[in-house]
């Protein structure tokens, strides 16, 4: 039997190994998927320790950045937004992958949102910098609301075409004016954000979190009937990337990527 697992710390409330293994059972894949606590610093420790046994392993907070130094290999995307959230193992090593990028790409797509020229994106963290990627071939501008100054050089970047602009937290309230707003902070960082009082609002919001699911400031939008993607969109099409990149035949995922989704969110919305 293949083995995969998320790492990250916290990591009981992911919904990674119900995904997973739902995509496993709907595939015929005899593999299994786990969660393992791994604080920040102790990722160098796991792989030495768990070398051998495992085919993949995502990874979630706070491991992301940590595993660059620790790979035989990382794909240009993964150097460039300097963030890896996959990796998988041969016999020629441990390479690292960035499917965040390529997640936020495909949940847009499947929701027929379409990339404005101006895009907010809130928060200056890995998720930041792939969500920044994803829109950099069809935005023209990309405005981030960081609670850090001192990431402005990797935020910016991590875009080719756009022009990135840092404007700082405080600031925050005017991301809710754009036409697509994408949400990539920690737990509790955005419920302050207040909607404004017309009937609607007029954007899309893209919230990255599903724990909670929904979060305050999704259920503001959802109230005011705004147009959204959540969490568990951007969590469904990662892992469609990270099960393309750990298979033996990655053709036989693209032919069922429709298919994979609907399954996949389904599992997870039956355990939130």
């Amino acid at each position: 039997m293949m083995r995969a697992a998320v790492l990250g710390s916290p990591i009981a409330h992911s919904l990674s190994p119900v995904i997973h293994q739902r995509a496993y059972d709907l595939l015929g894949w005899d593999w299994s998927y786990s969660k393992c606590e791994v604080a920040s610093a102790q990722l160098m420790t796991f792989l030495s320790e768990r070398s051998g046994e495992f085919r993949g392993l995502s990874l979630t907070m706070p491991l992301k950045e940590e595993a660059l130094a620790l790979l035989d290999s990382v794909t240009e995307l993964g150097k460039r937004v300097y963030a890896i959230n996959t990796i998988v193992f041969d016999d020629l090593g441990s390479h690292g992958f960035n499917t965040d990028v390529q997640g936020f790409r495909d949940a847009l797509k499947y929701r027929n949102v379409a990339i404005p020229e101006e895009v907010a994106v809130l928060g200056g963290g890995a998720t930041a910098r792939s969500a920044i990627a994803a829109v950099d071939d069809f935005a023209k501008r990309i405005i981030v609301y960081s609670r850090s100054e001192n990431r402005t050089r990797a935020l910016v970047n991590s875009a080719e075409h756009a022009i990135v602009t840092i404007r700082p937290w405080e600031e925050v309230g005017a991301a809710m004016e754009n036409e697509l707003i994408i949400s990539t902070t920690p737990k509790g960082a955005t419920d302050g954000i207040a909607i404004n009082d017309v009937n609607r609002v007029h954007g899309t919001l893209f919230e990255s979190l599903y724990h909670p699911w929904p979060t305050q400031l999704l259920h503001k939008w959802q109230e005011k009937s705004g147009s959204y993607l959540d969490g568990l969109d951007l969590l469904v099409w990662q892992a469609i990337g990270q099960l393309e990149v750990m298979s033996f035949n990655p053709s036989e995922i693209v032919d069922r990527r429709g298919d994979l989704f609907v399954a996949m969110r389904e599992a997870a919305l039956a355990h939130i």
